[in-house]
């Protein structure tokens, strides 16, 4: 069983990949004895974390753990993202196999000849590779056209076991609507049925108004003519009042008056012994 590199580790590694890749590339005018220790410093670099994941194999535990955690819905059938990865990997690793042919080729004598040969053997395995790209594209993408096919499936299979219970329900609205409708007719029936009586019972309203409104104007006008009457036996009191003080006044003054001459005609007689 072939192991995966962790995404971290290979990112790491590639990292490391490209940095020593352009320092072969900066190298060439280096002496040949520093240029192979370089290239040999390189190729070491960058074995030595793919033979380090090959060996790190997930256990079984892992195996156990990462199928306890799928998920409910159906899994594709491959790991797209991971060949993707895996393409990405062999490009990047036939690009730098292609710079260090380039490297060893400005070592022989034909430069030019040896640069299209290695040229050619990088176009060819990225032909490859492109061809495995889009072959996993479509297989993708088929895998998610029969994922939607399925799902649109089992919605249009379950609109369809809805079905019975929709049609009772608009069967039961219908009823409950048309049993509405008959009971307003009845009402409105009824309604037309009891205008007489409501046409009598409003005159026989109006009519009691209009004697209670009779009534009030007449005990209006009463108690208008009662306070007028008031007013004027109010007047005839009190002329009564004054007439009474005027013969009060007249009757002292002339009591005054009558006193005064019994006074004046005592002093001229002469006194009587026994008083008559």
């Amino acid at each position: 069983m072939i192991a995966k590199p962790h995404p971290a580790a290979l990112a790491a590694a590639l990292s490391d990949r490209f940095a020593t890749l352009t320092k072969v590339r900066a190298a060439r005018h280096l002496p040949a004895q520093a240029r192979h220790a370089l290239l040999a410093a390189g190729m070491a670099a960058l074995l030595m974390p793919m033979y380090g994941h090959a060996q790190a194999a997930p256990g079984a535990s892992q195996v156990s753990a990462q199928a306890t955690a799928a998920p409910a819905t159906q899994a594709p059938p491959r790991d797209f993202a991971a060949e993707r990865k895996a393409i990405g990997d062999s490009r990047a690793w036939t690009n730098y196999r292609y710079g260090m042919a380039e490297h060893d080729c400005y070592n022989k004598f034909f430069v030019t000849h040896c640069i299209d040969k290695a040229k050619d053997v990088q176009r060819e395995e990225l032909q490859v590779l492109r061809k495995r790209e889009l072959e996993i594209g479509d297989a993708e993408r088929a895998f998610k056209a029969a994922e939607r096919d399925k799902a649109q499936a089992i919605k249009r299979a379950e609109y369809e076991s809805g079905q019975p219970g929709r049609e009772a329900n608009e069967r039961a609205n219908r009823e409950s609507f048309e049993r509405k409708q008959q009971d307003q007719q009845l009402r409105d029936a009824q309604h037309q049925a009891d205008a007489p009586q409501r046409a009598a019972n409003a005159e026989a309203y109006n009519k009691k108004q209009a004697d209670f409104d009779a009534r009030v104007k007449a005990a209006q006008a009463q108690g208008a003519q009662q306070a007028v009457q008031r007013q004027e036996n109010v007047k005839a009191f009190e002329a009564k009042q004054r007439d009474a003080a005027q013969r009060q006044k007249d009757l002292d003054e002339r009591r005054a008056k009558a006193k005064e001459q019994q006074e004046k005609q005592g002093q001229g007689a002469a006194p009587r012994p026994f008083g008559f």
